[in-house]
């Protein structure tokens, strides 16, 4: 009991830290409702989705399960190990958004589009829709990813396997994003299709997943020099680049004694103190 009530303690202590938190919270929850845009953008566009969210919505949809509601449910079983093992430096309000908004969100903006997309399904019609989803999914991360009150759910478990397997985030990432779409096209039915090759019938994936996993850190870097980090006026330009290193350290620091708040405002404040 003791135990909980100090983790209870020290996920409210973490939560409310952090400068400009009011700030912080209402970009981080923006930033849900314009990522739930941008996935919905690429849904329509019928060239593939981020892997996570292609695995969600081939498994939803074969089980004939709404996307935000599955999305929920997987989110809120990754956050539960997350939370069990106290890794306080990966969870805050923003993975909540997150877990709870995002999949809605996308059904939402979904079935507002969706209707012109099947009225218009000519190739360049998709091929706009593609490229808006690209950008209005960056946009979204660089804003999630700015607010710094949490990671995904997802994330969350990337960076925790990182630290218990000693492997460097990025091919962690590559495994999990591999097992994740491989999950997917099994349960889909995707797999049968690719063997006997009716392409055609693999859903979720395709370009656009491809396009998710090589250009999103790119963009999403120009997105934070040019619009986010404006936003909160916080120096955090190299974070996307060490957001492993940075998290993981965050969370070790947080799961030791516990420390006075101001020192915790001051490591906040200064992100990079910490990898000096």
């Amino acid at each position: 009991m003791k135990k909980i009530e100090t983790e209870i303690y020290g996920y409210f202590k973490d939560m409310f830290a952090q400068q400009n938190m009011p700030k912080r919270v209402i970009l981080s929850f923006i930033s849900i409702i314009i990522m739930g845009l941008g996935i919905s953008l690429f849904s329509i566009s019928g060239f593939g989705v981020d892997p996570f969210t292609s695995m969600n919505m081939n498994i939803s949809s074969a089980f004939g399960i709404g996307f935000g509601t599955y999305q929920l449910i997987v989110n809120a079983a990754i956050l539960l190990y997350v939370v069990l093992i106290a890794h306080r430096g990966l969870v805050g309000l923003g993975t909540v958004f997150n877990m709870v908004g995002c999949g809605y969100a996308c059904e939402f903006f979904e079935g507002i589009f969706k209707p012109f997309a099947e009225r218009n399904d000519a190739i360049q019609f998709r091929i706009a829709f593609l490229l808006a989803g690209i950008a209005v999914l960056c946009f979204a991360c660089s804003l999630f990813f700015t607010a710094n009150i949490g990671v995904g759910p997802y994330d969350a478990l990337g960076f925790m396997l990182s630290r218990k397997t000693k492997l460097s985030h990025k091919w962690v990432r590559i495994i999990t994003d591999i097992t994740v779409i491989a999950i997917g096209l099994v349960i889909s039915g995707g797999v049968s299709a690719l063997c006997s090759g009716n392409f055609s019938e693999i859903r979720n994936i395709g370009i656009g997943t491809i396009i998710t996993a090589l250009c999103m850190g790119p963009l999403v870097n120009i997105f934070n020099k040019t619009v986010s980090l404006k936003i909160l006026n916080t120096n955090y330009e190299k974070l996307f680049k060490e957001a492993a290193l940075f998290l993981i350290k965050g969370a070790l620091l947080k799961n030791t004694k516990p420390v006075a708040i101001k020192a915790e405002i001051t490591f906040y404040s200064d992100p990079y103190r910490i990898l000096k």
